[in-house]
């Protein structure tokens, strides 16, 4: 299953973190998913959103470039969300949503964040 996220301007994303994607991050990073996914650094969103992004207004989107992820990236932050919007509600969320998060580690995450945030 796939998530969708509705940006602000309409735009209808797509995303997904496949079994493969995970083996080439890993590949990658010489980190284990679960390890890479707690640096919450701009490299690790980037290189999430590129393996995560699937559909982008109903078009299939293969070989999402890292160049593709980062200015995605920068149009949503234009849109109007921060870093910790980013993170939490569209890469957390999706991570869920692929079986990589317990829901119920991701809502106390993010109590934790918005807590944080209100200090």
């Amino acid at each position: 299953m796939k998530y969708t996220y509705t940006m602000s301007n309409g735009k209808e994303l797509k995303l997904k973190l496949t079994s493969g994607d995970c083996v080439e991050i890993e590949n990658i990073t010489k980190k284990s998913i679960l390890e890479y996914i707690q640096e919450e650094s701009m490299t690790m969103m980037i290189t999430l959103l590129r393996y995560m992004v699937k559909e982008i207004d109903g078009a299939e989107q293969k070989n999402f470039s890292p160049k593709n992820a980062q200015a995605l990236f920068d149009e949503l932050v234009d849109s109007g969300l921060t870093l910790k919007k980013i993170l939490m509600d569209i890469i957390y969320e999706t991570l869920v949503e692929s079986g990589f998060l317990e829901k119920e580690d991701w809502e106390q995450l993010k109590a934790t964040q918005t807590q944080t945030s209100k200090k």
